[in-house]
């Protein structure tokens, strides 16, 4: 061993190593599921009484991703849910919603902590002063009054004079109150989605909001004609909106019949954004787009529908990385994606022919829901995850779907495929799920948690909430527990969950108190560490404090070192956080892999 720490020591001072090749098998991605990344203090979401919808974003402003979650009673079910405000500390979402997201300016209003029937939340910075806000749509709220009843902005508050930051407060006002067209009379809407973006071109973010089909739909305690259709709100520069929908668009472009998705973007490429909106419970039954016009921008002049049988959700990306902007469709009876080919004489979008998502085995399960587009294997082309909606209905049997995009050729039409796990040869897809694992999932959230450089995954099902970390080659490292009381005393297993290619390498655990940027070179490599005293310390006295720190790999490049603290330790510890991290070298010194860093804090 101490052949192999001198020439790890010169590997790290010169750099004289060279990296290995990252394999995964036949696996094109892979996933583990890690509890110790969610504080198991959220109260359960139940099989029967919620759905949940995910956004998410740096609101504090520390380098790591924050998750908004808000709840909705389900469909079919009667009450309403609180939301929370997962704050990303070191790689651990905690619930700070009483902290962080409990202010309002409406006497008895708790914020989050309110009771609301919010369906979709949206990140963005309403008041444009460089921190994000949240807009949620809320609905079948009937009776309620208004701050319970309309879509709810919670304004990012930002830092205080001492540069601490004072969460989310909800606003009122910024929201005005909507009426019904036809009688004038003030009435709660019921949204059940949001989207936002500029367009009228002043660079303030407007807000486009999806209605059901309202005329009695939801349930017998709703009153009929009352229509509200989708509405377009007009930021006036400061994050306050006017309702502005009929003067800017007519009512085809406004009809909604459970419109659970829309988009503000830029989709024929002249300078204005337009608005993509979807219908699905009942006639007409389409996905469309809204036309702004760049001559009179904010005034909305084409309308251009495209049948596609039930579509529930929408989403947009580019899918062949051709520079234009292609479509993911959700549908009740099969999920699909369109190509964007160009625009025509009008300008609007030539939408290439539907295409089907293709399976290994079996197909989807129809009534596809929240799509998202987004690139899991960081091999530049956009992956697709699709979930679920209403999933009540049939006792959340319908599952998650996770679609490869491969690549080819620039601009060709590219096959998105789920490659599921298979006994036989070829492609075992996107491993470390279970079927049960997918199943009854309503919303995902893929973004870099642990801030190794690959997205992630939150999955809420009907039964809870999971983490699943992704394993890319430099994602190898994972851990059990967060926290140790240096009261109590505890322990932290670091699992090298690695790869075969690094099977019965020597491995050499490391660790810094100071944190993980710039790192440290190593061969050609980057180790995540800043060097100080806990480096040097374990360094030198390898397999002391830290257990297993310098060992040697399994034939599958599996080991698990283990830190240990005694209980009573200097109270003045507290809120230290030491974080870890292992190179891998062969007999000749070469590093063949460096991982990705785990935290852990030491509270009282």
């Amino acid at each position: 061993m101490k052949r192999h720490l001198s020439l790890f020591t010169i590997a790290l001072g010169l750099g004289l190593a060279t990296p290995a090749t990252a394999q995964f098998g036949n696996a094109w991605v892979e996933f583990v599921r890690n509890d110790g990344s969610l504080q198991n203090e959220l109260e359960g979401i139940s099989s029967t009484q919620t759905e949940v919808d995910f956004a998410w974003g740096d609101f504090d402003k520390d380098g790591w991703t924050d998750l908004a979650v808000v709840r909705k009673q389900v469909f079919t079910s009667a009450g309403k849910r609180t939301n929370y405000l997962l704050m990303n500390e070191h790689g651990v979402l905690k619930n700070r919603t009483a902290q962080y997201a409990s202010a309002s300016d409406v006497p008895g209003d708790q914020g989050f902590l309110t009771p609301t029937n919010d369906r979709d939340v949206f990140v963005v910075d309403v008041d444009m002063d460089g921190w994000d806000d949240l807009v949620t749509a809320t609905t079948i709220s009937d009776g309620d009054p208004k701050s319970i009843g309309h879509p709810r902005i919670y304004m990012n508050l930002g830092n205080d004079g001492s540069g601490d930051w004072q969460g989310f407060e909800y606003q009122e006002a910024r929201i005005p109150q909507m009426v019904v067209f036809s009688t004038g009379q003030p009435q709660n809407p019921r949204f059940c989605s949001v989207t936002a973006g500029d367009v009228t071109g002043d660079d303030a973010p407007d807000l486009y909001f999806g209605d059901y089909d309202s005329s009695g739909a939801g349930g017998s305690g709703q009153p009929s004609g009352l229509d509200f259709n989708n509405r377009l709100l007009i930021n006036d520069g400061n994050g306050y909106f006017t309702d502005e929908s009929q003067s800017r668009m007519n009512a085809t472009m406004l009809l909604s019949a459970f419109g659970a998705a829309s988009v503000i973007a830029d989709l024929n490429g002249d300078g204005a954004n337009d608005v993509l909106k979807q219908t699905a419970l009942n006639p007409p039954q389409h996905v469309a787009v809204v036309y702004n016009n760049p001559a009179n921008e904010g005034m909305f002049n084409i309308y251009h529908d495209f049948t596609v049988g039930a579509p529930y959700h929408v989403n947009t990306g580019d899918m062949n990385n051709d520079g234009r902007i292609d479509l993911v469709i959700s549908d009740d009876g099969s999920d699909r994606y369109r190509y964007n080919m160009g625009n025509d004489g009008l300008g609007r979008v030539i939408w290439g022919s539907s295409k089907t998502f293709q399976f290994l085995t079996g197909g989807d399960d129809g009534f596809g829901s929240n799509n998202i587009i987004t690139d899991l294997d960081g091999d530049g082309w956009a992956d697709v995850v699709i979930c679920d909606v209403d999933v009540d209905i049939g006792g959340f049997n319908r599952r998650v779907h996770i679609y490869h995009n491969p690549g080819g050729a620039v601009g060709s039409e590219i096959t998105l495929r789920e490659e599921r796990q298979s006994s036989g040869s070829g492609w075992i897809g996107a491993v470390g799920f279970t079927a049960n694992d997918l199943q009854g999932g309503h919303d995902v959230a893929p973004f870099d948690l642990d801030n190794d450089g690959d997205n992630d995954m939150v999955l809420a099902r009907g039964a809870g909430m999971f983490v699943w970390l992704n394993k890319t080659v430099d994602n190898l490292l994972v851990q059990d527990n967060p926290e140790i009381s240096l009261a109590a005393g505890g322990s932290q297993n670091l699992i090298i969950d690695g790869r075969e290619d690094i099977g019965g390498d020597v491995f050499f655990m490391l660790g810094s108190a100071t944190g993980t940027s710039p790192g440290l070179p190593a061969g050609s490599f980057t180790l995540p560490l800043v060097p100080d005293f806990w480096f040097n310390f374990m360094l030198t006295n390898p397999n002391t404090i830290v257990a297993n720190s310098l060992g040697v790999l399994s034939p599958s490049g599996d080991a698990t070192a283990t830190l240990t603290l005694p209980a009573g330790m200097d109270p003045g510890l507290a809120g230290l956080d030491l974080f870890h991290a292992f190179v891998a070298f062969d007999a000749f010194g070469n590093v063949e892999a460096a991982s990705n860093a785990v935290p852990v804090s030491f509270i009282p």
